[in-house]
């Protein structure tokens, strides 16, 4: 059996100018890439993951066969286009495009369609789609180039909460069949308890979304749903206020230099502290101590 593509060997087919790559952050379930192509074709292989393409400049006529007959539409900034897993076909452009690809991996559709839909990914179909009016995924993909550019705060939380998003759209949007969501509603007070205490032990080192939700064995998506309703807010906003929380008691309570209490509390440096800490409190960390 041919071994199905990853995303770091499709320049190998088709051939571009690489302008984005997030393969070095070390993101799980997906992948932004970015391109700049000439007028080509490209016989593209089996593919490990689903590839969203989302197109910022340039307009051409694009084809697209798949044992069949060509078909042919207009891509240009604004549309996107959707190419599946482990099928192979050919895409023929006649002008120069500049694209995003967001790679989606199988798991994160199959888990999505498994615990938040109840549905199993061998009943889903999701066909290529070679133009669709998306207005969301471009804003999904914004928000990915801020967290490939900025490596904010809660970084692979934030992520995790994206892709499963854009999963839950790709499954709503292009695929075959309907879904019925899980009932949401909130987490038992036991289980709050426990991931409360999981979070306060780890706020000085990155915490995914996809740990939390192992705590409780719910989808990322399902688990997002009841933590808001158990804590009145989503697990990225939870964890930063956390932070904050035990930044005020260690500027508080003891002489440590900032730099330190910024590690200590899971910041990249003292000026990330500052700036999350600006922002919730209206102060500075060192006015905030001096002012005790």
């Amino acid at each position: 059996m041919t071994a199905l593509v990853p995303p770091d060997l499709i320049p190998n087919w088709i051939p571009g100018e690489k302008t984005t790559d997030s393969a070095h952050l070390g993101w799980r379930g997906i992948t932004l890439k970015g391109y700049r192509y000439g007028e080509q074709e490209a016989d593209i292989p089996p593919m490990r993951d689903y590839m969203l393409v989302v197109y910022q400049g340039g307009k051409s006529t694009m084809r697209r066969r798949s044992g069949g007959r060509w078909h042919s539409e207009v891509v240009e900034r604004g549309v996107i286009s959707l190419l599946t897993r482990a099928e192979q076909s050919v895409w023929h452009w006649d002008q120069p495009i500049d694209v995003k690809h967001i790679h989606l991996q199988h798991g994160a559709i199959a888990s999505t369609a498994e615990q938040v839909f109840e549905r199993d990914l061998a009943k889903v179909d999701i066909q290529d789609s070679v133009r669709s009016e998306d207005a969301m995924m471009p804003l999904y993909l914004r928000m990915l180039e801020k967290e490939l550019n900025g490596h904010g705060l809660g970084e692979r939380l934030y992520v995790d909460a994206i892709r499963t998003q854009i999963a839950i759209h790709v499954l709503r949007h292009y695929a075959k069949v309907s879904f019925r969501s899980v009932e949401s509603g909130s987490l038992e007070a036991g289980l709050s308890r426990r991931i409360s205490e999981f979070i306060e032990e780890r706020l000085s080192v990155s915490i995914a979304l996809d740990d939390l939700a192992s705590l409780t064995g719910l989808s990322p998506y399902h688990f997002s749903r009841k933590f808001k309703g158990a804590f009145g807010m989503a697990p990225h906003a939870y964890v930063v206020a956390r932070r904050i929380a035990r930044a005020k008691r260690l500027l508080r309570d003891c002489k440590l230099p900032i730099k330190v209490v910024a590690a200590d509390c899971g910041f990249s440096d003292q000026s990330h502290l500052n700036r999350v800490f600006r922002r919730h409190t209206g102060t500075t960390p060192s006015r905030y101590r001096g002012d005790r």
